[in-house]
């Protein structure tokens, strides 16, 4: 319970500052998706797309196809992910472990194994610090992690000459929590080889063409703050802004390769550039 409380009362903080007038709209839905990972909801037909395009090692370039396609869409109790990615050898790596409340627990996904070839998709969603927010991580076994961030304060940042892994604090054991009914859902789709069979999670010596996900995260569990619940449990979210970077990590041949749907961040890790990331508003 102090867990939440911490986290509310940092969103409150959160909502009450920030101001973003050079956002995107995500729509509602009307009709909440179906977390199969195919996308075929009549929410994603009509979502903008958001091009993960951006490698993190050339700032200006764009890569082409992007590797990754990501959409939002959110309604009362939940903000829904949804992307497509683009990869020819398809690798997912397990911790072992897993996270979240005892009713619906989920396998965690490895972080960072380059040597291994990890494939990976991650969100970053703030609703508007630039010290606080969450990390999102699935992988195409449907591996989820979830990590509250925190980094020190702007007045501490400015004192850091080369900002680090080492300087972000990384709470492992906090993750986003079921509201009640409404509970966090994930799901994958291997998309179809050109011999029209699924593609292939850990096997290298076929031709994936990649996979797709979505995921499901109750406004209760990323901390929206109760003066906007009513009664029947809802969030008004309306008119909302927050913001949300897309990654994607493909580890074919040993080495990471990131690409982001951030245009002008910084060259350090995601994390320092929270004021770079795209902004969204809630729109009906």
């Amino acid at each position: 319970m102090k867990q939440v409380l911490l986290i509310l009362a940092v969103v409150v903080g959160m909502l009450s500052a920030f101001a973003a007038p050079a956002s995107k709209p995500i729509q509602r839905t009307a009709k909440a998706p179906v977390v199969d990972g195919r996308l075929d909801d009549a929410c994603w037909k009509s979502a903008a797309p958001v091009r993960a395009f951006y490698p993190h090692d050339a700032p200006g370039k764009k890569t082409s196809p992007p590797p990754l396609i990501a959409k939002f869409s959110w309604d009362d109790h939940y903000l829904y992910l949804a992307y497509e990615v683009i990869d020819s050898s398809i690798v997912a790596i397990g911790t072992g472990k897993k996270e979240g409340p005892p009713k619906n627990r989920r396998p965690q996904s490895a972080e960072y194994l380059p040597e291994n070839n990890l494939d990976l998709v991650e969100f970053f969603i703030s609703f508007g610090s630039k010290q606080f927010f969450w990390e999102i991580h699935h992988n195409a076994s449907n591996q989820l992690n979830n990590i509250w961030i925190e980094l020190p304060t702007a007045a501490e940042l400015k004192k850091i000459e080369h900002p680090s892994y080492n300087h972000i604090t990384f709470h492992r054991k906090r993750f986003v929590e079921d509201d009640g009914k409404f509970t966090v859902k994930r799901a994958i789709h291997l998309k179809l080889k050109t011999d029209l069979t699924p593609s292939s999670v850990n096997h290298p010596s076929d031709i994936d063409t990649g996979f797709s996900g979505e995921i499901r995260l109750p406004w209760a569990g990323l901390g929206a703050p109760k003066p906007l619940r009513r009664k029947d449990g809802g969030y008004m979210m309306k008119g909302k802004t927050l913001s949300i970077l897309a990654v994607v990590l493909n580890g074919n041949d040993g080495k990471p390769k990131y690409h982001s749907t951030g245009s002008d961040l910084l060259p350090l890790m995601y994390h320092f550039s929270t004021s770079r990331w795209p902004f969204y508003r809630l729109e009906e």
